[in-house]
């Protein structure tokens, strides 16, 4: 009972506490506030996240695929090419329920059977047949791509983000999910190319399962907007100091312990942290760009994954410019 009475202490002790279930990036930055207030005696508050921009919902997004039909007879002709699995398989009871991803793949595989079994003489009116399903699956093959893109369910978990922020020094899964946006990428590149072959050989399944098991670029995208709010939330009273007034009569105890959080906890810590997440974004939003240039998601993306990335930048170069001007102005070495 002792024992159990003393967990349930530590637990309620635990809720208590400022910070106490904070996850590690936010206790980073949470413990460098904490000692800049306490040394500068501010009052910067906590940070406010802005609610992220709505997503389109998937209804508005999906568009149909033209329901393009092959006579059974015809079908049967084309079997030495192969195009009559396929015919088979979109006719089965999974066929019927394709997911996005798994449509997109099928028409890709379609395309390439096709363009082969378009090389082979055929009868009239046949061969006719044939090169105008062609057309038309060229022509509709950017509605299965954009319909994936928009309406995938691991992509839109992925997109949305979290609530965690990622951990300092912990890059866990982001090797494996950049990797996943450009098997994507490479994708829809061959798609743009009209190489059906290459494309066919992308299962985008593939790209889906690795996003699905990392949450890295949910993480990322939460912490970016959680670092801009938060530096959004120190400077305004940092800033509202005048550096000169710090060191009137030279060094002092207050600017001796100011020097030792900035070295030890800003650029040890705070700064190191920050640098990572610019690198994740800087390598990883290209891609996403790349690969919504021109859907509606885009501008929702990039107000999620760009936007607080540059807000973060421009916080950061204020804060770490009113350091530096107090090092200009008080002999204490801060960014010597």
């Amino acid at each position: 009972m002792n024992l159990k009475r003393g967990l349930l202490l530590s637990l309620l002790c635990c809720l208590l506490l400022s910070g106490c279930g904070d996850s590690q990036g936010v206790a980073t930055l949470r413990d460098y506030q904490q000692r800049v207030n306490r040394v500068l005696a501010l009052d910067s508050p906590a940070p406010q996240l802005t609610a992220a921009p709505a997503f389109i919902a998937k209804s508005a997004l999906q568009q149909p695929l033209p329901d393009l039909r092959i006579d059974l007879l015809d079908a049967f002709a084309t079997r030495r090419c192969g195009l009559d699995q396929l015919i088979a398989e979109r006719n089965s009871s999974l066929g019927k329920v394709f997911t996005a991803s798994k449509r997109l793949n099928y028409e890709l595989r379609f395309l390439a059977t096709l363009q082969q079994c378009l090389t082979e003489p055929w009868e009239e009116p046949l061969n006719s047949q044939l090169q105008q399903v062609y057309q038309q699956k060229q022509h509709s093959i950017a509605i299965a791509l954009n319909n994936m893109l928009q309406t995938d369910d691991t992509l839109r978990k992925r997109w949305l983000g979290s609530n965690s922020t990622l951990t300092p020094g912990d890059n866990s899964g982001f090797t494996e999910s950049l990797g996943a946006l450009q098997q994507l990428v490479e994708l829809k590149q061959a798609v743009a190319r009209q190489d059906w072959y290459s494309a066919s050989r992308i299962d985008p399944e593939q790209a889906l399962e690795t996003l699905y098991r990392f949450s890295f670029l949910s993480d990322l995208q939460y912490s970016l907007r959680y670092a801009a709010s938060w530096l959004g939330s120190i400077n305004p009273a940092l800033l509202a100091i005048e550096p000169a007034s710090l060191c009137p009569r030279g060094q002092t105890e207050q600017l001796t312990i100011l020097s030792t959080v900035f070295r030890k906890y800003f650029i040890g810590e705070v700064q190191a942290y920050l640098a990572e997440l610019t690198r994740y974004q800087q390598q990883s939003w290209p891609l996403l760009a790349e690969l919504y240039q021109d859907s509606a998601l885009l501008p929702v993306l990039q107000q999620r994954y760009q936007q607080p990335a540059t807000e973060l930048q421009q916080q950061l170069l204020q804060h770490v410019g009113w350091y530096q001007q107090l090092n200009q102005l008080c002999p204490v070495g801060l960014t010597g």
